[in-house]
């Protein structure tokens, strides 16, 4: 499987979708999901991936779908 450069996800610090370059490695996803509400389980969604063996790419994936989902049902949507 390639490296990706690009994706675009569901930042739950910015509570909206961005395009943005994949993190080279866990420690600066780690920076990426520090400091806003809610980082804490993102960051263990995210750690659980990758201990299933998910890339960068697919775990920050995984983890913007699942911040996404729960503020629509936070918000009602």
């Amino acid at each position: 499987m390639t490296h990706q450069s690009q994706i675009r996800w569901y930042n739950p610090k910015l509570d909206a979708f961005e395009w943005r370059e994949v993190p080279e490695s866990d420690e600066d996803v780690s920076a990426l999901l520090a400091g806003y509400p809610g980082c804490q389980h993102d960051a263990l969604v995210y750690r659980e991936w990758r201990t299933l063996g998910a890339s960068i790419t697919t775990a920050l994936i995984r983890v913007g779908g699942a911040a996404k989902e729960d503020h629509d049902s936070a918000s009602g949507c």
